[in-house]
């Protein structure tokens, strides 16, 4: 079938495919509405009822006594021997000033985000999960095996608190290496363990704060100033340092991708697997900022950066040449040349200006810079690559030329760790720690009251 056939074929079974599409989108849509809410809806409820459990059944009438005498300090007002309405006015005012501090805190954390203090941020959230993991848990493995009456010797209980506190730190913010399950149930029983801590408050202090959190989550999220919509945001650009910690993390089923994206294929480069810039579609290359445009603050005058090229290549990313190579005169000129122009080159369009043996030429292109950059790269079968990296050096896609001079690019397998991360839904540990302490203090009345909580969450 000849190119014209191809493309007569294509435009008259396209209203079609666009009613097929539309169709499809909801499918899709309600795929992925369901598999999302069903993976974070199971690791949620396994967390309330641990959270329940253990609030219930590893507690003493001691525990409690010292629990709520240790919890005492955060409460700026005493609301012992005092009236319903007091109680309640400084229950709140207890509340408010705990989010207070709270929110204090999160904007230290937004600040130390903002201006890259990663190391300082990566500390106190390693070392506060460690004492969390280490103290906190080996109180509450201490009042069971009171409690219980179980048997350990001394050594083998702090040498087990040790090792649940390592590896639950290197599970929940390295991660490399590390089955995700662990590292999911480690930051459930973060959330079991910080819910048992917080619900020894008595009941006014809790529910009140409680309420108070639930405010200041949607100021913190929905409001232009909240910290944690601001985070999101400083998380969302393109060169935003990776904060694995605190966000449990939940794969979805490969068939349920979120709306408007596509899974991409099995590692190849078969005839005709090309990149955006040479599909059927005549779309640009979406790479100009990554190669063509130089990121802000980068001094105009600077010296520029060179580097070896196939002319396709160059072409479709408009790298200008040192030694511009003129068209051959069987071939007649489509493209304007110049920074200015604002024709797409496409392989179909640089087929029909140059030949293929001037599109396999190399030649000298100069970088923007502080930009990205174009390197080839020799495999082991002799096939020369070119690797098409950012500014700050991560491979964006790979590059490869056949004999004709056509760019095609190697398409990545659907189950590597960017696809992961695109199909996957994450939730913050606060909701979790939230849920549970709610639903651990409804199950220290009764079990009709905290099945109602939970339903309702």
């Amino acid at each position: 079938m000849s190119q014209s056939e191809a493309g007569v074929e294509v435009e008259q079974q396209q209203p079609s495919s666009n009613n097929a599409g539309s169709n499809d989108l909801s499918l899709e849509e309600l795929l992925y509405s369901s598999s999302s809410f069903h993976a974070i809806a199971v690791p949620v409820t396994i967390t309330m009822i641990l959270s329940s459990l253990v609030v219930r059944y590893v507690n003493t009438e001691e525990t409690i006594r010292e629990t709520q005498q240790a919890l005492s300090v955060y409460e700026a007002f005493d609301t012992d021997d005092a009236g319903t309405a007091k109680t309640l006015g400084l229950s709140l005012l207890n509340g408010l000033i705990m989010v207070s501090v709270i929110g204090g805190m999160t904007f230290g954390i937004v600040l130390l985000y903002k201006y890259r203090c990663m190391k300082c941020l990566m500390g106190y959230l390693m070392f506060s999960s460690a004492m969390l993991l280490g103290f906190l848990g080996g109180v509450i493995l201490y009042v069971a095996i009171d409690k219980y009456e179980l048997n350990i010797d001394a050594f083998s209980f702090y040498f087990f608190l040790y090792n649940f506190a390592i590896v639950g730190v290197t599970a929940i913010f390295w991660q490399k290496g590390i089955p995700r399950y662990i590292s999911q149930g480690y930051l459930v029983m973060t959330s079991v363990i910080l819910a048992w801590q917080l619900s020894h408050f008595d009941d006014w202090t809790a529910w009140t704060l409680l309420f108070m959190l639930a405010l200041y989550d949607l100021c913190a999220v929905l409001t232009p100033c909240g910290p944690l919509k601001f985070l999101v945001q400083l998380m969302q650009r393109d060169d935003a340092p990776d904060m694995p910690g605190l966000l449990y993390e939940a794969q979805l089923p490969s068939e349920a991708r979120r709306p408007g994206t596509r899974p991409t294929g099995n590692t190849s480069c078969s005839e005709g697997a090309e990149p955006p810039s040479a599909s059927s579609t005549d779309e640009p290359v979406a790479v100009e900022e990554e190669v063509a445009v130089p990121p802000q603050g980068v001094e105009p005058n600077a010296s520029p950066i060179t580097g070896n090229v196939p002319l396709a290549i160059a072409k479709l990313y408009r790298l200008p040449l040192t030694e511009p190579i003129q068209p051959t005169d069987s071939f007649t000129p489509l493209l304007e040349e110049g920074a200015g122009s604002t024709q797409i080159a496409t392989n179909d369009t640089l087929a029909q200006q140059y030949s293929p043996e001037q599109l396999c030429t190399q030649v000298e292109a100069t970088f923007p810079t502080g930009g990205g950059r174009i390197e080839p790269v020799v495999g082991a079968d002799g096939e020369t690559r070119y690797f098409v990296k950012d500014r700050h050096g991560a491979v964006r896609r790979i590059l490869v030329l056949d004999d004709a001079g056509r760019v095609m690019e190697v398409q990545q397998n659907s189950r590597d760790d960017d696809d992961d991360k695109d199909n996957s839904i994450k939730l913050g540990l606060g909701d979790f720690i939230f849920y549970s302490l709610l639903t651990s203090k409804a199950a220290q009345y009764n079990f009709v009251t905290f099945a109602a909580c939970a339903l309702v969450i």
